[in-house]
């Protein structure tokens, strides 16, 4: 059968590229139409979003570049004009500062800048001395931020605050105002708004964030309408500000929970921290919109491997279907006459048995008496060898094994009166044609019934051995041993080796025999 589908195939092209290989590949292809696509996309995607990160990081860079330049000139051009004070007031008296020229003085370097509310003088003890919007001016100032920290040694001070008595949102920049006989501090005010709005110009994209961040976290101003709020120490502005003068960190802001990339950088040595935020979401979507045009067209590959492969795939199914059929039909043919030949063969093989029952029943006739009991054993040997061959899986062969296990069924061949034991290891594997096959199993029978008969004369109870062993030389052994009282060579005779005999030269084989105590016979044959 495996012959007639080898030759088949070849003829017809498929032993070396088989339908189910064809189809195999055609599934590979499918798959990959759709795998390849989301792989490449998810590849294209990743190195989309990096590009685009990248890009984002480039601008809030650039941008914060812009917002630290534009803060730093503004702080410093109002240490300027507390330079050009403190210069005024260089080998003056004391009464100097509460003079019209110096206040006319301040009130030249406050018209300048349009935006600022002005400069004003304070001592150590909070008292203002002079003012660049009015004069004169004597006032408390009271309790204040700045106050404290000039008179506590600080350089420079910045913050934001609301003015008194307007209110004015203004951003503060207090340095120290020192002379022979006056100690005190020097504070200039600008419009927050002015801060603002250059924060809003930069940070022109939606979600852009742009701000001034103080040394100790306060966050003064940014470019939205905010009060100033405080950054808590672990939070990841404060963290890479304590380590570091400028970088990129990635976090999600406090004051309005979205997620950005931040760029920060210091304004040299003025406590301020410029910052500048893109939004993640920005970065995502115009990471879509660079890979769209690129999954669509995967897509439209995709979809067009797809079809076309199965297509294909349904058409080498049809041919594969009618393949299918006419080797089944070839098959059904080739099962048929081998059938036919089965049974020449089966036909051949029960005439050449009955035969050799005729001429046991002969043999039996001239010894002046049929054993019917025997005969009807040796009939069944012969009918499991018919049995077993029909039932083959091996062709022309038989398992030998199994043939002696079901023709020596201890059942049949000791009666039920006899303590007997027949001990068997007989095992599967040693194949023989029928025609080898049929004469060992008679061997077999025959020795066995003989010793069941003979072997223990004059005792209630023994064992008969049956082994069979494949040798290394392609040779085979079977034996029958009893511990019974021996045999001798006359009951020998008359017991029936010499059919047994006939038997062993049938298959080509030699038997030898050891009486010692008991008796144990050795038949030896090829495989």
């Amino acid at each position: 059968m495996n012959i007639f589908r080898h030759n088949f195939e070849r003829a017809h092209g498929l032993a070396v590229w088989g339908p189910d290989m064809v189809l195999r590949w055609f599934r590979t292809i499918q798959i990959g139409s759709v795998l390849i696509p989301v792989v490449g996309g998810l590849i294209w995607g990743g190195i989309a979003w990096q590009e685009q990160k990248a890009i984002a990081t480039d601008h809030a860079v650039d941008s914060v570049t812009l917002v630290r330049q534009y803060s730093q000139r503004l702080i410093e051009t109002e240490l300027i004009k507390h330079g050009a004070a403190r210069s005024r007031v260089n080998d003056e008296p004391a009464d100097f500062l509460r003079s019209e020229a110096f206040h006319s003085f301040l009130a030249g370097l406050d018209s300048r800048q349009p935006d600022n509310f002005g400069l004003v003088v304070i001592s150590d003890e909070g008292r203002m001395l002079a003012s660049s919007r009015a004069f004169p001016v004597d006032m408390v100032m009271g309790s204040r931020d700045y106050i404290d920290a000039i008179r506590g040694g600080s350089r420079l001070f910045i913050d934001r605050i609301k003015l008194e008595p307007g209110g004015e949102d203004a951003i503060i920049v207090a340095t120290p105002f020192v002379t022979n006989d006056f100690r005190g501090m020097i504070v200039s005010s600008i419009a927050t708004d002015t801060s603002r709005t250059f924060l809003r110009d930069v940070a022109a994209q939606e979600n852009e964030a742009a701000s001034l961040t103080r040394d100790d976290g306060k966050l003064l101003v940014r470019q939205v309408p905010a009060e100033p709020i405080v950054l808590a120490p672990d939070t990841p502005a404060r963290q890479n500000m304590a380590i570091s003068n400028e970088g990129v960190y990635e976090a999600l802001a406090i004051s309005d929970g979205i997620r950005r990339i931040y760029a920060f950088s210091r304004l040299g040595g003025i406590p301020l921290v410029a910052n500048f935020g893109v939004p993640i979401d920005g970065i995502r979507a115009a990471t879509i919109r660079s890979v769209l045009p690129v999954w669509l067209l995967m897509l439209a590959i995709s979809a067009f491997t797809l079809v076309a492969t199965s297509l294909a795939r349904r058409s080498m199914l049809v041919q594969r279907e009618s393949d299918r059929q006419a080797l089944k039909r070839a098959e059904a043919e080739n099962l048929a006459h081998q059938r036919a030949e089965l049974v020449r063969e089966m036909n051949h093989r029960i005439k050449n048995n009955l035969a050799l029952v005729t001429s046991l029943i002969n043999m039996q006739a001239r010894r002046g008496s049929v054993d019917v009991q025997a005969l009807q054993m040796r009939v069944r040997a012969l009918a499991e060898v018919h049995d077993l061959l029909y039932r083959s899986s091996h062709g022309e062969k038989i398992d030998l094994g199994e043939l002696l296990t079901r023709a020596c069924d201890p059942a049949t061949l000791v009666p039920e009166d006899r303590h007997i034991t027949l001990d068997a290891v007989l095992p599967s594997g040693i194949l023989l044609p029928a025609d080898r096959a049929s004469p060992l199993a008679l061997a077999t029978l025959e020795l066995v019934t003989n010793a069941v008969k003979h072997a223990f004369a004059g005792r209630e109870r023994g064992t008969i051995r049956l082994t069979l062993t494949a040798e290394n030389d392609g040779r085979a052994s079977l034996t029958i041993a009893d511990d019974g009282v021996g045999i001798d060579e006359e009951t020998t005779r008359r017991s029936g080796t010499r059919l047994v005999d006939a038997f062993v030269v049938q298959v080509g084989g030699e038997m030898t025999r050891e009486i010692d105590g008991g008796t144990r016979y050795v038949i030896r044959f090829s495989l």
